[in-house]
């Protein structure tokens, strides 16, 4: 059966004529301008200590994470994409971002690149590199967004603005660069009306894709704290499942969903128990998408 939204394996399967393709998730060892005390020494209240990127690899050079990746997940029907994940992968000199990136040229198995950064932390003369980037490989940009409401990225401690995501996001499309942005469901204070703005907003922008991050509570992060002390509540399944297909249901249908859920190590994670079972929270969405006989895009308006 076709599948009801428009996903990453479908998308991948198809752009690279059906080779199996999986994501290497790498620390590429890149700081964090809201952690490193530019704008805050504290970080985003989610943040753990790896920045989101790979526990059991995050000490080893990018060469050795490649090559232990491909060594535990080699297929003969599988191709890679290394993603460049842990923190904010374009904050520093072009010479050393390029010097970081240029390593999985080595590698003839990898066909993409996927870098996780932040919209202030992309220097004017970065660009024309991503430019270079864009014409050797499948190059992706991920945009941490979160909302678009200022309240929420604040609560969030994200330190920027929605107005410099709009003009990061601008200058990557200007250059024809895929995009990809990350949206948080749950965030105390939204209303599904807030998270369904949020959606809409991007049926206007049109990035390649969206990643739906369900908030979850990691162990040693600010959130946690906050968490202990009663200031907020986490959604249970139902609703989160509930709220994920309405989105849906709103969203462009062009738009490849990355991730319907988010989900961390469990030495690292805390809350919300279900969360840690993906797979089970996949199919949920899914069974709902059935149940209700619906699908992504059904009630999107142009705009």
């Amino acid at each position: 059966m076709q599948e009801r939204y428009n996903s990453l394996n479908a998308f991948l399967r198809k752009k690279f004529s059906g080779w199996k393709i999986r994501k290497i998730p790498i620390n590429a060892g890149f700081p964090c301008p809201n952690k490193n005390g530019r704008l805050s020494g504290a970080g985003c209240v989610f943040c753990d200590s790896f920045g989101s990127g790979p526990i059991k690899s995050f000490a080893l050079p990018i060469r050795e994470q490649i090559q232990a990746f491909i060594g535990a997940h080699k297929r003969t029907e599988t191709k890679y994409i290394a993603y460049y994940q842990a923190h904010s992968n374009t904050y520093a000199p072009v010479e050393i971002l390029r010097e970081k990136y240029e390593i999985i040229f080595a590698f003839p198995e990898i066909v993409g690149l996927f870098i996780g950064t932040r919209p202030d932390a992309i220097a004017p003369e970065v660009y024309p590199l991503l430019e270079e980037l864009n014409k050797r490989t499948y190059l992706t940009v991920e945009l941490g967004l979160q909302s678009i409401h200022s309240r929420s990225l604040e609560f969030l401690n994200r330190n920027h603005t929605y107005t410099q995501f709009l003009e990061t996001f601008q200058h990557l499309k200007e250059r024809n660069i895929p995009v990809v942005v990350h949206l948080i469901i749950g965030i105390p204070g939204e209303t599904p009306a807030d998270m369904l703005e949020t959606v809409k907003e991007m049926n206007r922008l049109k990035p390649e894709g969206i990643k739906f991050h369900l908030l979850h509570v990691l162990k040693n992060t600010p959130l946690y704290d906050m968490y202990q002390q009663g200031e907020f509540k986490l959604l249970e399944q139902d609703a989160y499942v509930d709220l994920v297909v309405s989105l849906l249901e709103h969203l462009d249908p062009e738009i490849v969903i990355h991730r319907l859920t988010g989900e961390r190590d469990k030495e690292i994670f805390y809350a919300p128990e279900w969360a840690m079972n993906k797979n089970e929270v996949i199919r949920a969405i899914r069974k709902t998408i059935e149940d209700r006989n619906t699908y992504q895009g059904r009630y999107y308006e142009p705009i």
